[in-house]
């Protein structure tokens, strides 16, 4: 008789990315959403090192990224939001992305490289709730953050949440009002000094 033993877990922070044409429109062909695709790649790789982050996967139209801690996840999205509103403001209208962001801390299991489990489980439906533009965590992340922050997490409530139950409490954490003219510079030298904005 063989008896499997339970792989060992570990508590991690997993953020999903999700983009989508600003507007809610569609992109003009598949080229273009494919050079959108890349730049939003471009931005996520660039970050992700600065916030002790791994890319476990890039998905579709986003990415699946593990971080140690909620307080590091947050940072990243929020700093990745920041980015990505000084690209929209260096490129062409057909150009500009809105992008979700779900973060939840659980435990995770690893393996080949990729993660599974509960934690990543409850991130996926938490990036597919937020509205686009937001960033959207779990309780046990807000708890993590609450008082490090400039905004306080806000918990949503049920006409936020669309009468979808999730088993966590689910929050908005807000970005911070900074100034964003030292990203232009660097997000425009990514792109390939692009500079198209109407």
């Amino acid at each position: 008789m063989v008896v499997e033993v339970p792989e060992p877990g570990r508590l991690s922070a997993i953020l999903f990315t999700g983009i989508e044409a600003a507007g809610r429109e569609s992109w003009r062909d598949e080229a273009l959403q494919q050079v959108v695709r890349e730049e939003h790649a471009l931005l996520v790789r660039e970050l992700l090192p600065r916030h002790g982050g791994r890319e476990v996967k890039r998905l579709e139209d986003g990415f699946l990224l593990e971080f140690e801690g909620g307080m590091s996840a947050v940072d990243f999205g929020l700093a990745l939001q920041a980015a990505l509103e000084a690209r929209n403001g260096a490129v062409s209208a057909e150009r500009r992305v809105v992008m979700r962001v779900g973060v939840h801390l659980g435990m995770v299991v690893h393996r080949d490289g990729d993660v599974f489990g509960e934690g990543v489980n409850l991130a996926a439906r938490i990036e597919a709730l937020a509205r686009p533009g937001t960033l959207y965590v779990s309780e046990t992340v807000a708890r993590q953050v609450e008082g490090r922050l400039a905004s306080p997490p806000v918990r949503l409530g049920r006409g936020e949440m669309k009468n979808i139950r999730l088993p966590v409490a689910v929050y908005r954490i807000d970005p911070e009002h900074r100034r964003r003219k030292p990203w232009l510079s660097r997000v425009r030298s990514l792109l390939g000094g692009h500079d198209t904005a109407n």
